[in-house]
């Protein structure tokens, strides 16, 4: 007896997940139309467990929540150029399963010559995408992959509901336009599920195949919106930030920060430092827009788990490693701080884990999930205001509400605004260095 659709739910993929997904994707893309599909199943699960692993993409997944089965996915990814990333990193695997296959399979023939000899009208599309679509996006673009479900959960509004999801994610995220994959001239399905059904915009090459993309349609209610916060008087506004945000964010670290070492190690480096804790999903990052002006006046970030700039550098190390030397040749702040690390110039620290008791009562404080507390920063020009206790706030319940038990973080000995900051809201201190004080705050019991 089959699952009525209303019960299945829409979640995240996990790497659990890749298993069935890539046995969905044999089922609905057949080995004459999938080079994945006419292959070795390791390498669509290999293929699948990119979108989970890799920072800059995401996947979707309807499952029946009682059995754990997967009938349908969606997948995208912010960064184009997906299915090269996957080549080169899994060059000599693919490379191998295709010799395979030509031993034994004529669909995996059939497949290369059409990709070899004959000319892929969508391929002009990637080159130029703005040739084709009206107007120029104004803002990130995300990338709309595969989408597929279980043939006998077709037509009963899941794939509406699964691709509905994965665009409110892009859109969450602050993506201003999706472009979706090819579709081809006779795949009327594909054709009336998204352009039909979810209104995207769409157009023909050369009378072989679709191409479609979907723009953000909330450009009218946001001026509303702000219209009426004008109405009303409310200037601040606390909420995530947005991917088109991260410029403006990473130079108001810079104006805050202007001696930190990340500061230092220049703004492309900020920016992807932020990128990481935007996209992570066990990171979190805040804002507070001045509602007015429709700038970014303050900001924070953390992470669920420890770890998150070690995480940072394996995840970019050519990027770390020149940004790092480039720095070392022209800026004394860090060769300062590197010949400390290596001769011992500096004094060591005595560490920075959390006391067992609370230093004020003498009570066992209770293990919980550690979290980094990265950075709180509120610009110059709008300090005194009350934004710092507002965004930390914010941060603080944001990161609660994802599950934290416990945040913290090292304030410096001399940022004594900080440390007020922090105490004013609950947070409990212990230095543990010359230079650095811990600071954390345990989630509110629920009685």
């Amino acid at each position: 007896m089959s699952t009525d659709s209303s019960d299945l739910i829409i979640r995240d993929m996990r790497a659990e997940d890749i298993a069935q997904v890539a046995e969905i994707h044999r089922k609905c893309f057949s080995d004459h139309v999938s080079l994945f599909s006419a292959l070795h199943p390791k390498l669509a699960r290999h293929l699948y467990a990119r979108y989970v692993e890799e920072l800059e993409s995401l996947g979707k997944v309807l499952a029946d929540p009682d059995s754990g089965k997967i009938v349908g996915f969606s997948a995208g990814t912010l960064k184009p150029g997906f299915h090269r990333r996957f080549l080169r990193s899994h060059f000599w695997m693919l490379l191998w399963y295709i010799l395979l296959g030509l031993c034994s399979k004529p669909a995996v023939w059939k497949i290369l010559a059409r990709a070899i000899f004959i000319k892929d009208p969508f391929r002009s599309y990637r080159k130029n995408p703005l040739q084709f679509e009206t107007t120029p996006p104004p803002g990130p673009v995300g990338y709309f992959m595969p989408i597929a479900l279980d043939p006998d959960r077709r037509g009963r509004g899941n794939a509406v509901r699964l691709a509905r999801a994965l665009m409110d994610h892009f859109f969450d995220l602050g993506v201003v336009r999706i472009r979706g994959n090819k579709i081809d001239i006779h795949n009327i399905p594909s054709y009336k599920l998204f352009v039909e059904k979810l209104g995207w915009d769409c157009a023909v090459i050369e009378n072989q195949c679709y191409i479609v993309w979907k723009d953000r349609e909330d450009g009218k209610k946001l001026q509303e919106s702000r219209n009426r916060r004008h109405h009303e008087n409310e200037q601040w506004i606390s909420r995530p930030m947005r991917l088109s945000e991260i410029k403006e964010v990473a130079e108001l670290y810079i104006r805050c920060f202007p001696d930190r070492v990340n500061t230092a190690l220049g703004k492309p480096y900020i920016e992807r430092f932020c990128l990481q804790a935007l996209l992570e999903r066990q990171s979190a990052m805040v804002v507070i827009e001045d509602s007015f002006s429709n700038t970014i006046v303050a900001a924070a970030a953390g992470s669920l788990e420890p770890g998150f700039t070690l995480r940072f550098i394996k995840r970019n190390k050519c990027f770390f490693v020149c940004r790092f030397l480039l720095s070392f040749l022209k800026c004394p702040f860090i060769r300062k701080k590197v010949f400390q690390r290596i001769f011992f110039f500096g004094k060591k620290k005595n560490g920075s884990e959390f006391p067992k008791t609370d230093p004020q009562t003498g009570q066992t404080i209770p293990p919980g999930t550690h979290l980094n507390h990265l950075f709180v920063c509120v610009d110059p020009n709008w300090q005194q205001k009350g934004l710092g206790k507002r965004i930390l706030s914010c941060f603080m319940e944001t990161l609660f509400r994802m599950g934290a038990r416990r945040i913290w973080g090292c304030v410096e000995t001399t940022n004594v605004a900080s440390l007020k900051l922090h105490a004013a809201l609950g947070w409990k201190s212990r230095q543990t260095s010359d230079e650095w004080i811990t600071v954390w705050a345990d989630a509110p019991s629920q009685s």
